[in-house]
């Protein structure tokens, strides 16, 4: 059983990091004592959650055997993935513009956001590019939904269970993610004993925007090349 739910098992517990981590910020804010955002940060948040509803659908529509509609919503969610990407551009440069000093523990995050961003965007293009491959394309899809949940797992510390405070969101995004890889890597070597090719070079390609991105955080360089952008904008 294990083996035919595992993509839709797996998308619905990113849909489940996603409103676990967005409740106190976005869903449920109301119930808490949050500072105001911006509408276009609503815009985004919506366009996420839609995101990751439609990857939860994919995976049903198959083991549901309605492939004619698993193919409608696949050409609707590939367009749709150019909004994620424009409305995250556009929420990350308002964090970006904010920053102040190489030194702010932010460099890093919105690195990571702009690079995981471009990631989620190579891999949307090679799930289409391989959509008659069933088993790379569903890897691929469900892994460039993994590359844009850092975000979601970064607001995990502010829920007081884990009393690690927002500090740890970049350690709670990092290991999330390394941790939603290792699964993925398991179920491989698991079902067919080695990781498969989709696998092995979507994770490369998120572990390699993790790296660069800790690398552009922690550097001035990063930062220069932030401020170089905002300070013209």
């Amino acid at each position: 059983m294990l083996r035919s739910k595992f993509f839709l098992l797996a998308n619905a517990l990113l849909l489940a990091i996603v409103l676990v981590g967005f409740s106190r910020t976005l869903y449920l804010r109301a119930f808490f004592d949050v500072a105001p955002i911006p509408m276009s940060l609503y815009i985004h948040g919506a366009a996420l959650t839609l995101w990751f509803l439609f990857a939860l659908i994919q995976p049903w529509l198959i083991g549901a055997k309605d492939t004619s509609t698993h193919r409608t919503v696949g050409y609707i969610a590939a367009s749709y993935a150019a909004i994620i990407v424009v409305s995250g551009l556009i929420a990350n440069a308002r964090m970006a513009s904010r920053l102040k000093s190489p030194n702010d523990a932010e460099n890093i995050i919105v690195w990571g956001n702009y690079l995981s961003l471009l990631t989620f965007a190579g891999l949307i293009g090679a799930a289409v590019v391989l959509r008659r491959r069933r088993e790379a394309h569903r890897r691929l899809m469900l892994l460039a939904s993994v590359s844009i949940v850092g975000p979601a797992l970064g607001r995990f510390p502010l829920w007081p269970v884990f009393a690690a405070g927002l500090d740890a969101a970049r350690n709670y995004a990092m290991g999330g993610l390394l941790a939603l890889l290792a699964l993925m890597i398991g179920y491989d070597l698991w079902s067919r004993g080695r990781p498969h090719p989709a696998t092995w070079t979507g994770a490369l390609a998120i572990f390699s925007s993790i790296g660069v991105a800790v690398g552009l955080g922690l550097s001035s360089v990063g930062f220069d090349l932030l401020h170089g952008v905002f300070a013209r904008a």
